[in-house]
């Protein structure tokens, strides 16, 4: 493979999750890899370079709609277009011809995890299958030095639905801040700082992380991470920082992250898990106040001191 075009849709966390077959597909390349996204996720993909100026002009207007002729031109010039995001491929990319995939980023609601999902498309596209760990390689790049010496929790994700309450993380901060005598960092998002963030500075340090750069230096900080299912729990989980990973109305099954040192806690709630890639049935999902604060402080302490924790 020569010249290589990967387009992502989608959010942090499904970026997160799609990085060992991006960087499965990246491997092969002999040529130019260039990324076709939001740009601040560059920062994530060593060895790859920015769209064509065409392609980011349209940015993901292109998304169910006939490229102009200039983007097909654009496309043309490319050995091999990989395009991942949503149920099925974007409708533009049958215009790239036959050096185009489309790469499925939501599994059937009973399986596999999304990872798992990916690499049995690649399978079946004939890409190859790495020689090396390449996501361990990829983490040494990522986040090359990591001192930890703070507690940080995340507070938001991109659906409301989806984050536990304040009272909720204070009280597992708070438990595992004495256990462990680490200070409390509260990374919050534009998007919490948009939707109001009343309450966080009495949890901790509060961190505004308007960018990649601005999060991967917190996280390199940590010596634990506690959140939602959310992007930034995703990018913690697969940089090796030990992370506590709170799913509510997810499917930890599908959407759980990346990484050996991540523990998933769920909460007790029959009607838990509801949303399997689709909307999330509850207006206010009751599962948010059914996790014991015990079961993430727990959780927590034994991925810091090596103790055990029950299974999810």
């Amino acid at each position: 493979m020569g010249k290589l075009l990967v387009y992502h849709r989608g959010g942090l966390g499904d970026l997160v999750l799609s990085l060992p077959a991006v960087l499965r597909v990246g491997a092969g390349a002999r040529g130019e890899r260039v990324f076709w996204g939001p740009s601040d996720r560059l920062k994530l993909l060593p060895g790859f370079g920015p769209a064509p100026a065409e392609l980011l002009r349209r940015g993901h207007e292109l998304w169910g709609d006939a490229p102009s002729e200039a983007v097909l031109r654009t496309l043309a010039g490319f050995d091999q277009v990989v395009a991942f995001g949503g149920r099925r491929p974007p409708e533009w990319l049958r215009h790239a011809g036959a050096r185009s995939l489309g790469v499925a980023s939501f599994p059937p609601p009973a399986g596999p995890w999304v990872p798992r999902f990916q690499a049995l498309q690649l399978d079946q596209a004939g890409v190859p299958r790495p020689r090396v760990p390449l996501l361990r390689r990829w983490r040494a790049q990522a986040l090359p030095h990591r001192a930890p010496r703070s507690l940080v929790v995340h507070t938001g994700s991109g659906d409301p639905k989806k984050s536990f309450p304040l009272g909720f993380w204070a009280e597992v901060c708070g438990e595992l801040s004495q256990a462990l005598s680490l200070p409390v960092r509260v990374i919050l998002g534009p998007i919490e700082v948009e939707r109001g963030a009343a309450g966080w500075g009495a949890v901790g340090e509060v961190r505004v992380c308007e960018t990649i750069p601005d999060l991967l230096q917190v996280l390199g900080d940590a010596a634990l991470y506690l959140g939602n299912d959310a992007g930034p729990t995703h990018l913690a989980g697969a940089l090796g920082v030990p992370t506590v990973a709170a799913f509510g109305p997810t499917d930890p099954r599908l959407w759980r992250p990346l990484g050996g040192r991540v523990h998933v806690v769920t909460a007790a709630a029959a009607c838990a898990p509801c949303a399997t890639g689709g909307a999330i049935a509850c207006a206010e999902p009751v599962c948010l106040a059914a996790l014991d604060p015990a079961r993430a402080f727990q959780a927590g302490l034994a991925l810091v001191t090596g103790g055990s924790t029950a299974p999810m």
